[in-house]
């Protein structure tokens, strides 16, 4: 029975060949909306390497504020004394890393180049939180992090174009310049990986500078933090401890105290748009973008919703035809809607294919950083997909199934006259 609805409904696609196209490509409008607001949403909050414990992990980027008498007031990063003292103290997390990043050249020995690199500067739990895929080599240890022995990781494109091959592990590199030996080659990873993204990795020990930049009594500075939880449950738990370690260390001084505002803040606050100095509610994000969604998915989910009731509409005299020659309620409906499931299908995969080729050609508005680099692991979300293909599916399903069943419940007579 299938094979003879689908047969049929193929036959119905060649037969109303406009109405089709319009159907068809109605959904796939429909589904390939859904799946770029969706996809952009997903690459700012899924995990994907190397952040793949983007579920575990809580952030302080911005957010830190000092203040002092007199209404001095620091807005910004905080320093390595208060890293040291508020955060590599903390015992409920899996790992804490201190990090802060910015763009530098890079050279080879004896040869002068002005190429600049986003380089990161971290401590080695960096490479705990993170799931890098080295090439070769490893990332820097311990011992040389507390000895600033000026040992880097370098990213997989870096190496081939000062090297020309990612085989560098024990070759010198000029940061800025400090002589530097390569002891790892990672793969290349995409902007989307915002608190990881760089081409070289250092120990921020090396940067001396940056470490003796420091305001209100030691407090302000120009390091972020990255913690990783042992599970999401222990967020609250983590928030708590924190607030201890700051009130402690506030304490110690003399004039100012530190703050950490709304941090520390989860990876789906930061896809909400939220950051240290103001978290954004989920009803409030719904309610601010919730209605322009909805619009851009309901016109042309309408629009198709029309086109299909109309198309119904005209074959009131085929189903009454089909009724004086025993046709059943049953049979006429499932043949109906059998019909509508092809076009959702075939619909559905067009807008899956496009919507994978308008989010790269669409990035540079979407996404904050107009040159980052889309993996497949990114990407590749069959769920969000079903979703999106269910969502037009009931869509179509509405516009096809009341008035199928009006139709179906109809006496021949009626229905072979095309009356409504």
């Amino acid at each position: 029975m299938f094979k003879q609805y689908l047969k049929q409904a193929l036959n119905m696609l060649r037969e109303n060949r406009l109405i089709s196209l319009i159907s068809i490509l109605g959904t796939a409008l429909s589904i390939a909306m859904i799946m770029v607001v969706c996809l952009v949403f997903q690459i700012q909050s899924a995990s994907f390497s190397p952040e793949t414990n983007r579920n575990r992990m809580l952030y302080i980027e911005d957010g830190t504020q000092v203040e002092c008498s007199a209404n001095r007031r620091y807005n910004g990063f905080m320093s390595q004394e208060a890293v040291r003292e508020c955060f590599y103290t903390l015992k409920k997390p899996e790992a804490v890393s201190a990090w802060f990043s910015f763009p530098a050249p890079l050279s080879l020995p004896g040869k002068r180049m002005y190429n600049s690199y986003d380089i990161m500067y971290s401590d080695p739990a960096f490479w705990k939180i993170y799931d890098f895929r080295f090439l070769e080599g490893k990332p820097f240890t311990d011992a040389d992090f507390t000895s600033a022995i000026p040992r880097v990781v370098v990213s997989e494109s870096v190496a081939r174009t000062l090297y020309g091959s990612t085989d560098v592990v024990g070759k010198p590199i000029i940061l800025e310049q400090m002589p530097c030996t390569i002891c790892g080659v990672v793969k290349d990873v995409s902007r989307a990986a915002d608190t990881s993204f760089g081409d070289v990795w250092a120990p921020y020990t090396l940067n001396q500078m940056m470490l003796g930049l420091t305001q209100m009594e030691g407090m302000g500075g120009a390091f972020k933090i990255t913690l990783l939880a042992h599970d999401k449950g222990d967020f609250d738990a983590i928030r708590r401890e924190i607030e201890q370690q700051r009130d402690r260390y506030n304490t110690a001084k003399q004039d100012c105290k530190i703050s950490f505002l709304e941090n520390p803040i989860t990876r789906f606050d930061k896809a909400m748009g939220s950051s240290g100095w103001r978290k954004i509610a989920l009803k409030d994000y719904l309610l601010e973008t919730g209605g322009l969604l909805l619009l851009l998915l309901l016109v042309p989910a309408l629009n198709l919703t029309g086109v299909t009731q109309s198309a119904v509409q005209k074959r009131r005299s085929e189903m009454g035809l089909r009724k004086a020659f025993g046709a059943t309620r049953g049979i006429l409906f499932s043949q109906l809607l059998c019909e509508n499931g092809l076009i959702t299908l075939l619909g559905g995969v067009i807008g899956l294919v496009l919507s994978l080729l308008l989010l790269p050609v669409c990035k540079d508005f979407l996404l904050k950083d107009a040159e980052t680099v889309l993996h497949t692991d990114m990407l590749f979300q069959p769920g969000i997909f079903l979703v999106a293909l269910l969502f037009c599916l009931l869509l179509n399903l509405l516009s096809v199934g009341i008035p199928a069943l009006r139709i179906s419940q109809q006496p021949i007579t009626r229905a072979l006259k095309g009356d409504e």
